[in-house]
């Protein structure tokens, strides 16, 4: 939780202002999560500050909320695609996604419970999209459009979370999930190029090769042939 709050000060996501007359003041809660690893066992366990969107008013303090991701099928696609290119799989997360976009509306929220400053009279003005904000998935979305647009890609007219690039003879395609991405690179080159360049505009966990993700465990054998299971999930369930 420290760690949490932390993060949010480094990245200047609130401002500690006087309450607002008039203003709407949505609530906050704690969020607690467990990250497992691809053989199901925990890895990490985190906590995470959340604004109580419901509690936001349309045309107030929010608008848009949409944000597409990667469907299932088109993920299972691309996996199919990379086997039969022997295309270079891997796989990279955005740090705390949403604290990169900049809050388009004025929102208000209540200070997280333990970590109160300056008394009752005191709220925190958002600067960023915090997680659970009405538009802060929608936010984000534009944000990495704009920064794949910027690299050469395009999207997917089937699904925009496909995207693509041809780069002096190099393919990549990438597969959008909020924040997390898998792609396919036809050269070891253009997969470590599209790394450096999307790490550059914001800060990413290279994940390496591609073995979990959205729950479903990925296996290459040396022919190139590429296995999805969800064994681990399964096996979770029946504990």
């Amino acid at each position: 939780m420290i760690k949490e709050f932390e993060i949010l000060k480094e990245r200047e996501v609130f401002e500690l202002v006087p309450r607002p007359l008039g203003k709407n003041v949505v609530g906050c809660k704690w969020v607690y999560a467990i990250k497992w690893n691809d053989n199901g066992e925990i890895e990490r366990r985190k906590a995470r500050i959340v604004a109580k969107g419901f509690t936001q008013v349309i045309g107030e303090d929010y608008d848009e909320t949409y944000a597409s991701v990667a469907h299932l099928k088109s993920v299972r696609l691309l996996c199919a695609i990379a086997a039969s290119q022997r295309l270079h799989l891997w796989q990279l997360d955005f740090v705390s996604a949403f604290l990169n976009s900049d809050s388009s509306f004025e929102v208000y929220m209540e200070q997280p419970k333990g970590f109160e400053e300056g008394g009752d009279n005191h709220v925190w003005k958002l600067q960023k999209t915090l997680y659970g904000t009405m538009q802060g998935a929608h936010d984000w979305a534009e944000n990495l459009d704009k920064i794949f647009k910027g690299h050469g890609f395009y999207k997917s007219r089937a699904n925009p979370q496909i995207q693509s690039r041809i780069y002096d003879d190099e393919l990549t395609v990438t597969s959008t999930w909020t924040d997390d991405i898998l792609g396919a690179s036809s050269t070891i080159e253009g997969k470590h190029l599209v790394k450096s360049q999307l790490g550059s505009s914001y800060e990413i966990k290279d994940l390496g090769e591609i073995k979990l993700i959205l729950g479903m465990h990925i296996d290459r054998n040396p022919q190139g042939n590429i296995t999805l299971s969800q064994r681990a999930y399964c096996e979770r369930l029946l504990k």
